[in-house]
């Protein structure tokens, strides 16, 4: 994989991972941002939507259940998000993901 970091300051936006012969662009923990395509493509996605993205609204998968969160860090290949549904059965301030993918976390 390749980080991909923002002009100035050298924030990490993403990073673009090798898929025969393209790029997928991917969020800082490694969600997919898109389709695989040519490179700067690619790039041009993570730089435009990689840290917009993490600020969206997000829906976690838990015992079928889908329900709304906000993340509240995101890193690795994990995320910390706070449950935001009043359908949420547990009280709790933060949940840990690790290695969350489209099956089990997704933006609203």
């Amino acid at each position: 994989m390749r980080e991909i970091r923002r002009d100035g300051d050298g924030a990490l936006l993403g990073f673009l991972r090798p898929v025969g012969g393209v790029w997928e662009p991917l969020t800082v923990f490694g969600y997919p941002l898109g389709e695989p395509r040519p490179e700067e493509a690619a790039s041009d996605e993570v730089h435009r939507s990689g840290l917009e993205v993490l600020m969206r609204p997000w829906e976690f998968l838990e015992d079928g259940e889908w329900y709304r969160c906000v993340i509240l860090e995101a890193a690795g290949e994990e995320v910390r998000i706070q449950p935001n549904d009043h359908r949420y059965p547990h009280n709790v301030y933060a949940l840990t993901l690790e290695r969350p993918g489209p099956a089990t976390f997704r933006p609203q």
